[in-house]
């Protein structure tokens, strides 16, 4: 109450009671003295005309009051010249208001229904995210597979490329095989009726070239003469003939490696001439001429083989075993170093049947372990042959 008390205008009110007491003082001296003096208005008596005064008073002190509180209020001024259109304004506003509050409500139902299919779309939106943070982590993963794959794929396609190349050699090798195998066979045919008498890829003849830097090459021609003359009489040992009816023919390649033995840098290079095809006899002898440098592997004397432990009592049959283990290490180990073999067979050296058989006899009549030493008979170089001897010593 004390707030509404405290809100109201007094100033205006105060105004107004003071106006309307002027009004009123002013009315009541007028129609007293109207009355004093007996005026009469209009014809009235005096009594009525003062009446009419009081009126015509209590009417200026309204109007005044209206006057007043039309100057000093708006609010005063809308509702004594403006009522009827505020109350159709405030019926038009309040059937707007009416009509808002059932839009309002209308909203408030479809703003649930709204929520209703948010929280919907929500759960279901949850459920998409959770597949698809389901589905990037398989694409993820699909991905490292793939990455996998392709990595695999890319060593089988190296792997496959790898073995086509593999699969196109075995082919040629397969068919220079059954050439060969052809070949072979035709050789044994002729074999069976004693007409080859040298086989391709047999080294019918070796010399050795040594120069030195201020001594005199040998010509091409010299060298080429002492290789064929060679090579004429091995041909010519196993065919029975005379070796000026041997001949032989040389690929356009064999004269550049002699030209180039004579004329390269001084040294010892070694010249082999070897068969190219089964040649029967009667017919001419095809073959080339290869160049390798020539270098020494072995001194005299030199340890090839050294294996102990081999026990007392041995049988022959054993002990040429064990002999034959020995010298074939002995062999790898030659070509291992150094040593050229032979292209036909293999070997690097020879060995004559007495002394192996010395070394057998050695070995079976042993009544202790014994050693077996291998060592270079003579200085060894690259062409050979290996020559050894054989020592069989008591273990320890």
């Amino acid at each position: 109450m004390w707030d509404l008390l405290a809100e109201m205008n007094w100033t205006l009110i105060l105004i107004l009671v003071a106006v309307s007491a002027l009004v009123a003082y002013m009315g009541d001296r007028v129609g007293m003295r109207v009355g004093k003096r007996r005026v009469s208005i209009f014809g009235l008596r005096p009594k009525s005309t003062s009446s009419v005064i009081t009126v015509l008073s209590g009417v200026l002190i309204t109007i005044l009051t209206l006057a007043v509180l039309a100057t000093t209020s708006q609010t005063v001024r809308t509702a004594i010249f403006s009522m009827k259109f505020v109350q159709r304004q405030i019926t038009d506003l309040t059937s707007q208001l009416q009509g808002s509050r059932g839009e309002l409500e209308d909203l408030e139902t479809r703003l649930m229904e709204n929520q209703e299919d948010l929280m919907g779309k929500q759960l279901q939106l949850a459920a998409v995210e959770g597949r698809l943070n389901e589905s990037e982590n398989r694409l993820k993963e699909i991905g490292e597979e793939l990455d996998t794959t392709r990595k695999e794929q890319e060593k089988a396609l190296a792997s496959l490329a790898s073995l086509q190349q593999e699969r196109d050699r075995l082919d040629l090798e397969v068919n220079a095989l059954r050439a060969e195998s052809e070949r072979l066979r035709e050789g044994l045919e002729y074999v069976r009726e004693g007409r080859i008498i040298i086989f391709a890829g047999e080294m019918i003849a070796q010399t050795v070239v040594v120069t030195q830097p201020r001594d005199p090459r040998p010509s091409p021609e010299e060298v080429e003469e002492t290789l064929m003359r060679s090579a004429r009489a091995n041909i010519a040992m196993r065919s029975g003939t005379d070796p000026e009816q041997v001949e032989i023919t040389l690929d356009p390649h064999s004269e550049e490696m002699i030209r180039e033995c004579c004329s390269g840098t001084p040294g010892r290079m070694i010249l082999r001439l070897i068969v190219s095809e089964n040649t029967v006899q009667g017919e001419p002898v095809k073959g080339s001429i290869t160049l390798h440098e020539s270098r020494k592997v072995y001194d005299k004397g030199y340890t090839l083989a050294e294996v102990g432990d081999i026990p007392a009592g041995l049988g022959q049959e054993e002990a040429e075993m064990r002999l034959f283990a020995i010298l074939r290490g002995v062999n790898s180990k030659a070509q291992r170093d150094g040593v050229l073999p032979d292209p036909l067979k293999g070997t690097v050296g020879n060995l004559s049947a007495s002394k192996f058989f010395e070394a057998v006899d050695l070995l079976t009549l042993r009544e202790k372990t014994a050693r077996v030493i291998v060592k270079a008979e003579d200085d060894i170089y690259t062409e050979g042959p290996v020559r050894v001897e054989i020592m069989v010593n008591d273990e320890g």
